[in-house]
């Protein structure tokens, strides 16, 4: 009598630790923003393609009204367009609000105008991201990466054993 007992025990208990995404706390704490500004080069793959009118090719409409002379930039992001182009991975982040640069937006979701400027310079254009980018706090990172895999291993071994302890003892292991 207690060899299905402890198997069926040991299932339930599997199944609850591989559903522990279901219950366990997702959030732990505001996210953390950080800020990030990034330089590329305008090309066939990027947001604002050759068939954009970004480029001044295509349709050519409201070519001049998407592009942005370097110029024309503010001092701050001019040196913050400078300091993401010749940033090894094409751009850097900060992380106290107070460092961001004020003339630029930083929305969640850049688009054309609001995040994303193209910036002419030196005949090339490039496109100039900002954006905030909502991190999570290091508790929640570590319950994804760490507890809940550990949990879901530990619970689907459990299954297993609960299995292989209800076929052994319907085998006559027992």
């Amino acid at each position: 009598m207690r060899t299905p007992l402890a198997a069926a025990g040991l299932v339930a208990l599997g199944v609850l630790l591989m559903a522990n995404p279901l219950f366990l706390p997702v959030t732990v704490g505001e996210p953390d923003p950080a800020y990030t500004h990034t330089v590329q080069p305008v090309t066939e793959g990027s947001v604002a393609g050759f068939e954009s009118p970004a480029t001044g090719e295509g349709n050519g409409s409201n070519a001049s009204d998407a592009v942005v002379a370097y110029a024309d930039l503010a001092p701050d992001a001019r040196a913050a367009f400078d300091r993401a182009r010749d940033a090894p991975e094409g751009g850097f982040g900060v992380e106290d609000p107070a460092e961001r640069v004020d003339s630029l937006p930083y929305p969640t979701e850049p688009t054309l105008g609001d995040g994303l400027l193209i910036v002419e310079y030196d005949g090339e254009r490039y496109e100039f991201w900002t954006r905030t980018v909502e991190r999570e706090p290091g508790a929640v990172v570590a319950q994804r990466t760490l507890l809940q895999p550990v949990a879901f291993l530990v619970g689907f071994l459990a299954v297993v054993a609960g299995a292989a302890v209800g076929l052994r003892g319907r085998l006559g292991g027992d």
